[in-house]
């Protein structure tokens, strides 16, 4: 990542915090109702930024799974494993694997979404043999 990208990132990321933290607790507690989550998850969500969960879909593509259909099926599952995905603390390692076309074959060690990518698996699967 470039030193411009970086400095970016860190400053959106302080921008968020800051305005979570500027929010008193009902207001913070509505927030996290309105998106879904407890409260205590959304200084995790606002410092791991708006992109946390941009590895989601390239893991679900490299197990061959279309998150596009996905979405369009199952959405609530797929907001449910992308805020997993954001709180996810194995992010880097899931990065690296992602890199270098290994995560077919290790996601299911750390990948808090392992159980329910091997069921859409295991779906897509029985539906493709279905006559």
């Amino acid at each position: 990542m470039d030193p411009g990208a970086a400095i970016k990132r860190w400053w959106e990321t302080w921008k968020q915090r800051h305005e979570l933290e500027a929010l008193d607790r009902d207001q913070g507690d509505a927030l996290a109702r309105d998106i879904g989550v407890s409260a205590d998850m959304l200084p995790i969500l606002a410092a791991r930024g708006p992109g946390a969960a941009e590895k989601l879909p390239r893991l679900m593509e490299a197990l061959s799974l279309d998150p596009d259909r996905i979405r369009r099926i199952h959405a609530a599952l797929m907001r449910d494993m992308s805020l997993t995905c954001s709180g996810c603390t194995a992010a880097v390692r899931c990065r690296q694997d992602l890199e270098h076309e290994r995560a077919p074959a290790r996601y299911d060690s750390y990948c808090p979404n392992a159980a329910t990518l091997v069921e859409l698996q295991e779906d897509a699967a029985s539906q493709s043999t279905r006559p």
